[in-house]
């Protein structure tokens, strides 16, 4: 029998300043935009969006139909003038934000961010506003299936958050990013930890790899059981425990060929798309194993229906906008 699967997805909620120019510009360089917009992102909240949105087509999420999986965001706002907006933003994406506090007195974050239209690449300022006011207790709801981390909260809320996720048998996953070192209790007994190239030399120590399965045996080792890091436009490498132990090399599904237009939100809709993969997989029967290869396989087909739109979460794509191959 199936169940209702529940994401809990405890991150940061921001506010995108986004301003597009065809070239960076130099120190002391004034350059005139092709374009400036407002928009709601934060990697938890664009994680969110996605696991909603590809857990749904948009047709549900406009009728308000209920999806096979109900995805919670979690985290805080300020009482500015951005929150109410944010908070219906999200709603209209089929997400549940009860669990969103608004705080008297506070700023939302703040993501600056410059797109290079030559490129598609993103240079991204971040100001954390009362994403850094969340408290340190327990935010995993007792029927939380998956719990889907990142690293704009304070380091001590998801710590215990992931600590406290673990001990109640919830699959737990982190994108830790922005990279930072993190403690041994992190990565022990750590089911997903999902890295793109910078963050795994980073909190692997490996300062210029040449080997990602040396790369992915560092994170083994500390107690992780599947390793995922996106490549950019070589793709994505993966491994597991299992296969280390058995002396399998990794193996790397190569990136869809598309015309990039920005990449701001590509490994927040990879992160979504996985994390929908894995909840599927916990509101099925436990007798059958997880299916990283389609996991991986499709998370990287959304991952590239989202460079070829501008924006972060008005990027994202929909459950059915992801082709099936």
């Amino acid at each position: 029998m199936s169940s209702k699967a529940v994401i809990s997805v405890i991150g940061s909620l921001n506010v995108d300043l986004v301003t597009r120019t065809s070239r960076i510009p130099v120190a002391g360089e004034t350059l005139t935009s092709e374009s400036f917009n407002i928009g709601y992102g934060g990697k938890g909240a664009n994680q969110a969006v996605a696991c909603a949105r590809l857990s749904r087509t948009q047709q549900q999420a406009s009728e308000g139909k209920a999806s096979d999986i109900e995805v919670r965001m979690v985290g805080a706002v300020g009482d500015d003038e951005f929150h109410e907006g944010f908070l219906k933003s999200l709603q209209k994406d089929g997400l549940k934000t009860n669990a969103v506090k608004v705080l008297k007195g506070k700023k939302t974050g703040v993501a600056v961010i410059t797109v290079e239209t030559s490129t598609g690449e993103n240079r991204i300022m971040f100001c954390p506003g009362a994403n850094y006011d969340v408290e340190v207790k327990n935010l995993v709801d007792d029927d939380t299936s998956v719990a889907l981390f990142q690293l704009e909260l304070p380091m001590e809320v998801v710590l215990h958050n992931m600590k406290t996720a673990r001990e109640k048998g919830v699959e737990t996953i982190i994108n830790p990013a922005p990279a930072i070192p993190l403690p041994a209790e992190a990565y022990e007994g750590l089911g997903h930890l999902i890295v793109n190239e910078t963050e795994a030399a980073i909190l692997s120590g490996i300062e210029s790899p040449t080997s990602w399965d040396k790369v992915a045996a560092v994170f083994i080792s500390r107690g992780v059981q599947n390793v995922i890091i996106t490549l950019g436009g070589e793709g994505v490498f993966y491994q597991t425990a299992k296969q280390q132990a058995e002396s399998k090399s990794g193996r790397v599904v190569p990136a869809q060929k598309v015309k990039v237009v920005d990449t701001t939100a590509a490994g927040d809709t990879f992160a979504g798309a996985y994390t929908v993969a894995v909840a599927h997989w916990k509101s099925m029967s436990r007798g059958a194993g997880f299916n990283l290869d389609a996991a991986i396989a499709h998370a990287n087909r959304a991952a590239s229906m989202t460079v070829q739109k501008a924006g972060a979460q008005s990027s994202i794509p929909w459950k059915d906008e992801v082709p099936e191959t």
